[in-house]
């Protein structure tokens, strides 16, 4: 089904969309973009954020937030009220939709949804931090000596519960890979479609281009949001240590922390535009995503962009590099295989068959492909409950 079509079966819906928060444009927000454009009347709901500078959307809507955003400075501590976004996300009225959308990777998907409303949750992870993630983020463990381990883990129990009992709100569940897929199916006991995010290969593959640089000033990127559960910083770490030259690109307070200790042999961009990513990509040779990860929607840029991607064998990359044509895989849990992996990219010319195959492989997951995708399944789902 095409956009236009889509977009005039559904004009008499009245559709709410509900997303986390938007301090800046990453994955979540990318495909957050494409559901709008396929809604031009739909509100957008979300906790707090700034929407109008993260957001390139072809229609105006209506934004609509909740009450946590009117905490002064809250970007700065955001994540401390983490306790308070359920009771944040239940606040929202949404009694006169017929079709709700919620873009989850927290709580937006435990929205209260209508009697008669249809909750359609796209899910591109469940809480890492309440979850599988939770040691990641949380290093030290509980103990009498540290009693706010001790709250924060009651907390983040609590959180869980009331994470699984909100995944009962969902009419239909749509996730961004088979990994997420299968961490929802084991999380809150449901069945999942994949829809994978869209790429905006156009965009990226105008510079592509063959590999002419001499093997010794070929560079690795790191690029992405630096938290913990990327390993981004004790990555670069590594890479140092082993003589690899590296570009350091993204936003985060870790790649802040590491451009004040490695002042030498590492370029970094901080917060790059849009614009700007493409000349990041075209100083590299190779990007390595260190960490397993939900899906990766910068790993795919970077083949579009013509890298070679190191990235784990394991998680959304697994479904979205193929080894040894578009780029090359390791043992998440092996430094030393990372490295191999990485020396081999940064070994291998790239040729003009090269760029044919990581074109193909990236059409895959096209815009076009996550409209067409979405918008059937949303249409059957639609048809199921009778609301077409």
């Amino acid at each position: 089904m095409d956009k236009e079509n889509f977009i005039n079966q559904t004009k008499h819906l009245k559709v709410a969309v509900v997303h986390d928060w938007m301090f800046s444009r990453r994955g979540g927000e990318k495909v957050l973009e494409q559901i709008l454009n396929l809604f031009p009347n739909a509100d957008l709901y979300y906790l707090f954020g700034n929407p109008k500078e993260v957001l390139k959307l072809e229609h105006t809507h209506q934004f609509k937030v909740s009450f946590l955003a009117r905490i002064p400075f809250i970007k700065k501590f955001y994540k401390t009220l983490l306790p308070f976004f359920p009771i944040a996300i239940e606040s929202f009225d949404l009694s006169n939709y017929n079709l709700i959308i919620s873009s989850s990777s927290c709580v937006a998907k435990g929205i209260v949804p209508p009697p008669l409303g249809l909750h359609i949750a796209y899910i591109h992870s469940p809480m890492r931090y309440a979850w599988d993630q939770e040691h990641r983020y949380f290093i030290k463990s509980p103990s009498i000596i540290r009693p706010i381990e001790i709250l924060r883990r009651i907390l983040l129990n609590r959180l869980r519960i009331w994470d699984i009992t909100s995944s009962i709100r969902i009419d239909k569940l749509i996730t961004n890979s088979h990994f997420v897929a299968r961490r929802c199916s084991l999380f809150y006991g449901k069945n999942s479609t994949v829809i994978y995010p869209p790429i905006h290969t156009k965009f990226f593959q105008k510079n592509a281009k063959i590999s002419c640089a001499s093997i010794q000033k070929r560079k690795v990127l790191l690029f992405g949001a630096w938290t913990p559960y990327k390993k981004m910083y004790e990555t670069l770490e590594f890479l140092i240590h082993n003589g690899v030259q590296v570009i350091a690109a993204g936003h985060g307070e870790e790649i802040i922390k590491a451009r004040k200790k490695f002042k030498k042999n590492v370029e970094f961009f901080l917060n790059p535009s849009d614009e700007e990513v493409p000349i990041i990509f075209s100083k590299a040779h190779a990007l390595l995503f260190p960490a397993i990860e939900d899906f990766g929607i910068v790993p795919l840029e970077a083949t579009s962009s013509g890298l070679w991607v190191v990235a784990p064998n394991q998680g959304g990359t697994k479904e979205t590099i193929i080894h040894e044509l578009t780029g090359f895989t390791f043992n998440e849990n092996s430094n030393e295989c990372m490295l191999n992996a990485v020396l081999k990219a940064l070994e291998r010319d790239l040729s003009e068959n090269d760029l044919k195959n990581m074109k193909k492989q990236v059409e895959k997951f096209s815009i076009e492909n996550f409209q067409k995708n979405f918008s059937h399944e949303v249409i059957a789902t639609l048809k199921n409950e009778n609301l077409l």
